[in-house]
């Protein structure tokens, strides 16, 4: 019986020696690649994280937003996909440096010419020579982002408490023409929310109690990331939450997982 109790134990170790050895080789294989790109005298580096396992996409635009990059590049670890981050440690906005002088836009602004125009002349910075070095940042990273027909991008943002909610895609608020149909629950946090593109993902996200919004089919042109996607036949999906709050984004993104692979729309692979 003692014989039988160690080679039990033996087993369970070997088991879990195993499990040890598969959850460290997973944690290696995921790879990073860094590009160095030039903002007149300032530097953005576009970091970009993969592993084998799911076509999926997922993009950190804001700097500042690291509750989104740490939860984002988690889940490539566990599903596989891609994560690109913009990092330059110059807060939530891209900066042109000229001579010394910053000129600031907004990353999740520049992907049209008009949303990258009024970004810059948001920001009092609206001169030619700024906007054809910004422009050709931006052309920079469409290159690296690589957008296609088909594919699926996630865009992983984060707020600050009450200044961006799902309350401001209603009709007459701050999103209000942008948006075709708004799901709101009141027993979620307004801060944490999705942007949809499709009616199909809208109802299974709402029917499973998050808030979400249905982006209009013609939303005025921002320069937004999810439009571009939209004007090229990509699917892309916002996935925002209040800065912290780690918990409640991963398990937005898993539950986004979960219909993704389920109606099929990711491909997923060994």
């Amino acid at each position: 019986m003692s014989y039988l109790l160690i080679r039990i134990k033996d087993v369970v170790c070997l088991v879990c020696l195993l499990s040890l050895a598969t959850d460290v080789g997973f944690m290696q294989s995921l790879s990073k690649t860094t590009h160095t790109l030039n903002l007149g005298e300032e530097k953005v580096w576009v970091d970009i994280y993969e592993r084998t396992g799911a076509d999926i996409t997922l993009l950190n635009l804001h700097d500042n937003e690291n509750t989104s990059a740490e939860t984002g590049r988690a889940f490539v670890e566990r599903h596989g996909g891609r994560l690109i981050e913009l990092r330059h440690g110059r807060g939530r906005e891209v900066v042109v440096r000229l001579d010394g002088v910053l000129h600031r836009f907004d990353p999740n602004r520049m992907f049209s010419d008009v949303g990258l125009r009024k970004s810059l002349e948001y920001f009092h910075n609206n001169t030619d020579e700024i906007f054809v070095i910004a422009a050709a940042f931006r052309d920079r990273v469409i290159e690296l982002f690589a957008v296609q027909e088909g594919m699926v991008v996630i865009a992983l943002h984060n707020n600050t408490p009450d200044k961006l909610t799902i309350k401001d895609f209603r009709p007459g608020e701050w999103y209000g023409e942008d948006t075709r149909e708004v799901s709101i629950n009141p027993q979620q946090d307004t801060d944490n929310f999705f942007v949809v593109t499709q009616v199909e993902l809208f109802n299974a996200l709402s029917s499973s109690g998050y808030n979400v919004a249905l982006r209009a089919k013609s939303p005025p042109d921002r320069g937004m990331l999810i439009d571009y996607c939209q004007r090229l036949g990509a699917l892309c999906i916002t996935v925002e939450a209040e800065h912290g709050h780690r918990v409640e984004q991963k398990e937005m993104l898993e539950a986004l997982w979960k219909i993704l692979t389920e109606k099929g729309i990711v491909t997923t692979y060994d």
